[in-house]
C-alpha cells in the first residue's frame, strides 16, 4: 500500500506540468522499485546487497550514458545523409563512431552482469534473469496503472 502511494506522487497527473526534473526523479523511481524486488525476491544477503547494488547503479549509468549518447551520433548521421553533395567519408567515420560506442557500452554492461552473477547463488543467479527479462515492461504497466489511479483519485492529485 505504502508503496503504491509513494510510487502516486511521483507520478504526475496526465495534463499536469512535470516537475523541474522528471527523467532523474522516474529513474530514481525505477531504481528503487528494481533494487526492492531483488532484495525482496532473490532474498540477498547484506553482504550480497553490498556487491550487487554498486553493479546496479553502474548499469543504470551505462543506460544514461547510452541515452545521452546515441541519440546525439544518430541526429549527426542523420544530418550527414541529408547533405549534398554527401560526405561518404564522414558518414563511415560517424557510423563507426555509433558502433564502437554500442560496442563498448555492452562490453561494460556484460561485464557488470558477470560481477553480479559471480555473487548469486544459481537460483538466484536465475530469478535474477527473469527479473531483468520482466522488469522494464512491467515497471511501465505498473506506472501506467498508477498514472489511472491518481487520475481517477483526485485525493491522490497534487
Amino acid at each position: 500500500g505504502l508503496l503504491i502511494i509513494a510510487l502516486a506522487m511521483a507520478v504526475p497527473a496526465a495534463g499536469q506540468e512535470p516537475r523541474p526534473h522528471p527523467p532523474l526523479r522516474g529513474d530514481r523511481l525505477i531504481e528503487a522499485f528494481l533494487i526492492w524486488r531483488l532484495v525482496d525476491e532473490l532474498d540477498l544477503t547484506e553482504t550480497q546487497i553490498a556487491q550487487v547494488f554498486p553493479r546496479i547503479r553502474a548499469l543504470k549509468t551505462i543506460r544514461l550514458e547510452m541515452g545521452r549518447r546515441v541519440p546525439r551520433l544518430v541526429r549527426e548521421i542523420r544530418q550527414l545523409t541529408a547533405q549534398t553533395p554527401r560526405d561518404d567519408d564522414a558518414i563511415r567515420t560517424k557510423v563507426a563512431e555509433l558502433n564502437q560506442l554500442r560496442a563498448e557500452m555492452e562490453a561494460r554492461r556484460r561485464q557488470q552482469l558477470q560481477m553480479i552473477a559471480s555473487v548469486l547463488t544459481p537460483e538466484q543467479l536465475g530469478k535474477f534473469v527473469l527479473i531483468q527479462e520482466t522488469f522494464e515492461a512491467e515497471t511501465l504497466r505498473l506506472l501506467e496503472e498508477i498514472r489511472r489511479i491518481v487520475e481517477e483519485n483526485p485525493p491522490f492529485r497534487r
